[in-house]
């Protein structure tokens, strides 16, 4: 080969790979978006005199009634609902139809007339007069519908539904005869049906970053981020899902939520995305748009990535999961912190601008600062959190202890004592690690700290185990806050006394022989619920679960070869069932976990109470024993072979047959 063609060859191999490794880019069309007036449903919540009106089916979480009676006459108001629609729009004419749920009490059917106003904005439409008057029966659903015509309305502007009756009559009443309406749940989903500009889908131009690709949609309507949080959505891409949760970024007027999609091993070209999104079963909106995505340089609008540190208050779910072992002496604590939402969003976004100057002067983020020469500018701002940047964190954290309660404390609003039972400045050899999940884009997916650390316990205190750890306000940052705990001994270090001071915490605590276990499971805890729980650290040993289970078994015997000897004369059924009944109870109370004083305290009683009842048992009749012991002689009869009982020692001795008279003699 001449050196002409090696030569072409290996500029064609170059600028091959040349472009390969080129980072991905995107440009898109313009935008894809809807959606004109549709019809969906807004669900009646709320008590009858103050109710709100909602489109979401998630809000339907309290049932509500009404009751009309045969005592009320006239015209009744059954409840009034009203929603302030938050953005303009325009509505056309024609039927809405408002149903409820009901049931007949005390009476084969009830007749009258139905009455739904509404108001929208400045307009006001009522139900017709002329419709026949209803007559119902049992349970079942009441359909009114209301002819609207063409109008708008403005931001601010209220909607209001009364509901009224009128001229009820009961047919066969009884005593409390009546007719009850529900709503506020799914399966009494009272409703309003009406067609209305709910929300406006706009899906934007993708936004490329090294081989990640931003994919924001614009949601418009007048409920802000709650249109997206309280609605069930998401967005395929060339038909498989997108799994991490997207960012969520709130404008007065409109929210967007930017999905991340990893291009590794997308060569470019046509980049079809479908967006869904559905705040009711009976409504659901379908949005596609085709992006063309090309090798190239980073490019696309940025808008959806903050300028500034984001709000960590657009709502977030915190696991606290905690796991203990106890030798008696040294507590080892296995503590993971999980969360996502806008405290994942605040997260991600503060490691990906280490050294950013333009930080506040309240961040968090500024303590990093100091890191940011170790940051590569490549990886500074480019939509992820890149190695140097957890690197930077988790070296921070481990540097001083007191950072890792700046991070918890001041960055994600808990009390870090509250979760370790401890100061972590009095904390051993410590471990932290830092997991973001399935991706370390950008997004709001759940984030895991695990802090992994041993102290030692004080002795003959109270050692706290877990107590309320959300700050004061920390309740405006997570919307739903989980515990899972548990905590082991081994078979020579025990909990001894468990204390509580909230009844409505519970936990599970059981003894072994082998350990002890006590766990905590709460799925949502409130922001009004202060709780503490601790256990006692003295007599480790002798509340250990092997020395007392041994100490009980120890004592069964003792009783028992108590009773058996100071009972040898008397009967033994009184001192044994004592002794069986103190022994069932002995094992309840080791085995649910009940304070070890208690345990031992019915150990030693039931040796005790021995006495007393070997002392109250009957003694024994020791001639009738030995009449009883004795083999009964019995002769047969010559005349009918029947067997006699000989019940005598006298000789000669006269008996007679039973069967057939005769009398015999014995000599």
């Amino acid at each position: 080969m001449d050196d002409s063609r090696v030569g072409a060859l290996g500029m064609a191999l170059a600028l091959m790979l040349t472009m390969v490794t080129m980072p991905i880019s995107a440009t898109a069309s313009e935008s894809s978006s809807c959606c004109p007036s549709r019809d969906f449903e807004l669900f009646l919540t709320g008590d009858p005199d103050n109710g709100k009106l909602t489109p979401f089916e998630s809000d339907l979480e309290e049932e509500k009634s009404a009751e009309v009676t045969s005592s009320i006459f006239g015209e009744v108001e059954v409840g009034k609902w009203s929603l302030i629609w938050g953005s303009d729009g325009q509505y056309s004419e024609g039927t809405w139809t408002f149903s409820i749920p009901y049931h007949v009490v005390d009476s084969t059917g009830v007749s009258g007339n139905a009455t739904v106003l509404l108001k929208v904005g400045g307009s006001t439409y009522e139900s017709s007069e002329e419709i026949p008057a209803f007559y119902l029966t049992n349970t079942g659903e009441l359909l009114v519908s209301v002819e609207v015509g063409n109008g708008q309305i403005s931001k601010g502007d209220v909607i209001e539904l009364t509901f009224s009756v009128r001229s009820v009559i009961f047919s066969n009443p009884g005593g409390e005869s009546g007719i009850r309406f529900y709503w506020g749940t799914a399966e009494n989903d009272a409703s309003l049906t009406l067609q209305f500009p709910l929300v406006d889908v706009q899906l934007r131009d993708a936004s490329v970053r090294g081989n990640l690709v931003f994919l924001p949609v614009r949601l418009t309507s007048g409920f802000g981020d709650k249109i997206w949080t309280s609605s069930n959505g998401g967005l395929q891409v060339q038909n498989a899902e997108v799994s991490e949760n997207p960012i969520t970024t709130v404008n007065d007027d409109w929210v967007d939520v930017t999905f991340v999609w990893d291009a590794e091993n997308f060569e470019g070209g046509a980049l079809r995305t479908d967006f869904y999104i559905s705040p009711q079963s009976s409504l659901r909106i379908d949005v596609d748009k085709t992006h063309d995505i090309t090798v190239g340089q980073d490019s696309g609008d940025n808008s959806w990535y903050p300028d500034e540190e984001p709000p960590r208050t657009g709502g977030s779910n915190l696991a606290i999961i905690v796991e203990c072992n106890y030798d008696g002496k040294i507590m080892e604590r296995d503590t993971i912190v999980r969360f996502d939402g806008a405290m994942s969003q605040w997260m991600r976004w503060g490691l990906d601008n280490i050294g950013n100057k333009s930080l506040g002067s309240t961040s968090w983020w500024k303590n990093l600062n100091t890191y940011s020469d170790s940051v590569g500018q490549s990886d500074k701002q480019n939509g992820r959190v890149d190695d140097s940047e957890l690197l930077a964190l988790k070296n921070h954290l481990t540097g001083s202890k007191s950072n890792l309660k700046s991070l918890l404390s001041t960055g994600l609003m808990l009390e870090p004592e509250s979760i370790f039972g401890a100061d972590p400045v009095d904390f051993g050899p410590m471990e932290i690690s830092i997991d973001f999940g399935s991706s370390r884009a950008f997004n709001s997916d759940v984030i895991s700290i695990r802090i992994s650390a041993e102290f030692e316990v004080s002795q003959d205190v109270r050692q706290t185990l877990i107590e309320d750890f959300v700050r004061t306000g920390g309740f405006d940052y997570w919307t739903n806050v989980e515990l899972s705990f548990e905590i082991r001994t081994g078979m020579l270090a025990g909990l001894g006394g468990v204390y509580s001071d909230n009844e409505d915490i519970s936990y599970n605590h059981r003894r072994w022989v082998i350990m002890e276990i006590l766990t905590i499971e709460e799925s949502e805890l409130e922001s009004d619920t202060d709780f503490r729980i601790e256990f006692a650290t003295g007599n480790s040993l002798l509340f250990s679960p092997l020395v007392s289970a041994m100490l009980a078994v120890f004592s069964i015997c003792v009783a028992i070869a108590a009773g058996m000897a100071l009972t040898r004369n008397r009967s033994r059924i009184p001192s044994m069932s004592m002794i069986g009944v103190l022994g069932t109870l002995t094992f309840a109370i080791y085995w649910f976990g009940l304070p070890m004083q208690i345990v031992l305290g019915v150990v030693a009683s039931r040796i005790l109470l021995v006495f007393p009842a070997a002392l109250i048992s009957p003694p024994i009749d020791s001639e009738a024993v030995e009449r009883g012991s004795k083999t009964q002689a019995r002769v047969k009869c010559p005349s009918c072979n029947n067997r006699i009982a000989v019940e005598s020692n006298v000789r000669p001795l006269r008996i007679e047959c039973g069967k057939c008279g005769s009398t015999l003699r014995l000599e």
